[in-house]
C-alpha cells in the first residue's frame, strides 16, 4: 500500500478517536446472574414476579437467549426477577420443577406459582407478547 493511500485511510480513524469515538467493541452489560437452589427458593416465596430460564452454561440456545434476558431485565426493571439456573449443577432442582429441554424459561407470579412454560430458544418478541398478556410489561 503506498503512503498517499495509508494517509487517507488514517484520517477516519484519527477524527473518531479525536471525537472520543473508538472502533473498539461496544461495552459489555452485565449478565443475567445465576441462581442457586437457596436463592431460588427465597425468590419464589418474595412476593414478587421470577422469570428463571433453567439451561447449562455450555448450551449454545441458553447462550443466546442471554442477550435476550438481558433486554426484559431492562424492560421489566423492579417488576420482575430474571436468573438463570444451571440445571447441571443441580439436577434435582431440575428434576423438581420437569425440566425436559434447554433452555426452559419458567414465569412464576408473586404467590411462587408457575404461570407461564416455554421450551428453547423463545424469541424476543414473543417473551415479550407473554410477559405483556401476563400484565409484567
Amino acid at each position: 500500500m503506498n503512503r498517499t493511500r495509508t494517509a487517507a485511510l488514517a484520517l477516519p480513524l484519527l477524527a473518531l478517536v479525536s471525537a472520543g469515538l473508538t472502533a473498539g467493541p461496544a461495552p459489555q452489560r452485565a449478565p443475567v446472574p445465576a441462581a442457586t437452589p437457596q436463592e431460588l427458593a427465597s425468590l419464589l416465596g418474595s412476593g414478587t414476579w421470577v422469570i428463571m430460564e433453567f439451561g447449562g452454561e455450555h448450551c449454545i440456545p441458553c447462550k443466546h437467549m442471554q442477550p435476550v434476558l438481558q433486554d426484559l431485565r431492562d424492560a421489566v426493571g423492579a417488576k420482575a426477577v430474571i436468573r438463570n439456573f444451571w440445571i447441571q449443577d443441580h439436577p434435582d432442582v431440575a428434576q423438581r420443577h420437569k425440566i425436559m429441554l434447554m433452555p426452559t424459561q419458567v414465569v412464576f407470579n408473586p404467590k411462587g406459582e408457575e404461570v407461564f412454560r416455554h421450551m428453547g430458544y423463545f424469541p424476543p418478541a414473543e417473551f415479550h407478547a407473554a410477559l405483556q398478556k401476563l400484565g409484567i410489561l
